[in-house]
């Protein structure tokens, strides 16, 4: 499995199963952090994107907070109807 340090990851193609997996994992690692809406530097200078394929604010508006929570600055893509 390749390391993510220092890898930009804007599509899922060419990704190995070991790769889904390892960012599951990380995820179960998060969840209690993000369920007790605690704040964390854990993404501190980290930028991330949300993308939604349909719009939702709520979706949107829900996730941008648990990254900030997180300590991540978030470019999010705008949802409108």
């Amino acid at each position: 499995m390749r390391s993510f340090i220092g890898r930009d990851i804007l599509s899922l193609k060419g990704w190995e199963r070991a790769e889904f997996f390892r960012v599951f994992e990380v995820c179960d690692q998060l969840a209690p952090i993000a369920k007790n809406r605690q704040r964390s530097d854990l993404l501190k200078n980290k930028i991330l994107l949300t993308a939604f394929y349909q719009p939702s604010t709520r979706t949107r508006l829900s996730t941008e907070a648990a990254m900030h929570r997180l300590g991540a600055a978030c470019a999010g893509t705008p949802t409108s109807r």
